[in-house]
């Protein structure tokens, strides 16, 4: 039931944004799509949780500050479908897809919607990107936290403090990423982002070569024989960005 509410909402707000599409940044919409979705398969595997964690935040945030919630949420959409394609490892089941693809763009409409709403009140830009950073991390990690909790019996607290305390430095990181390109040529044009590629693959592999030996550790340490057969975590059906 919370999986299919949070599909629910996910297919509610893209459908609204379909209905008052408006075609206005056609270049820089496909350039920010195709950025984007380049990024969204550059996922990080974290340890100790059922799940991996993909670069695309700095482009989803840019493509919700400079689109608007119109124009983001089909971009959200389609990187978080290309995010859960599956891998040779690792398989991704129609349920943990189409829950990754509300769950992102549930976050990138509330996310937008924040930046609106401390632009409107006058807050200088690179705060309003870091409000909506942490708009996005709260709406994003609290719906998978929850879901782990229902479907693998996890703690719910003590499962986002475990996600915040592996991601947030990347949020800050991100959000600070979008403030400046923003900022650099008052919302940047399309062609400055490109440049983010190269920085966002930077990242990906330091959090790779940082997080893999520990996730091979847990993974080798839960592959030995115990004295009494323990859940194995591996094998539930949760969807995780």
């Amino acid at each position: 039931m919370f999986i299919a509410a949070v599909v629910l909402t996910g297919a509610t707000v893209l459908g609204n944004s379909f209905i008052h599409w408006r075609w206005v940044k056609p270049v820089e919409f496909l350039a920010l799509l195709a950025m984007t979705l380049i990024a969204s398969r550059l996922k990080v595997k974290l340890p100790g949780i059922n799940g991996s964690m993909s670069v695309n935040l700095p482009f989803l945030l840019i493509t919700a500050i400079r689109l608007g919630s119109t124009g983001s949420l089909p971009v959200a959409a389609l990187a978080a479908l290309v995010q859960s394609v599956p891998t040779a490892k690792k398989r991704t089941t129609l349920v943990q897809a189409l829950f990754n693809a509300a769950t992102i763009t549930n976050a990138v409409a509330v996310a937008s919607f924040v930046f609106s709403f401390a632009s409107d009140r006058g807050l200088v830009l690179p705060l309003a990107t870091a409000a909506a950073g942490a708009a996005f991390f709260l709406a994003n990690t609290l719906p998978i936290a929850i879901v782990l909790w229902l479907a693998e019996g996890e703690r719910p607290i003590r499962m986002w403090f475990g996600m915040a305390r592996l991601s947030a430095p990347y949020y800050t990181l991100s959000a600070g990423v979008a403030a400046i390109v923003c900022q650099a040529t008052q919302f940047a044009l399309w062609g400055e982002a490109l440049a983010l590629l190269p920085l966002m693959y930077a990242i990906y592999t330091s959090y790779r070569g940082y997080f893999a030996p520990a996730a091979e550790a847990l993974l080798a340490a839960a592959s030995k024989p115990m004295g009494r057969v323990a859940p194995d975590a591996s094998s539930a059906k949760a969807a995780v960005n």
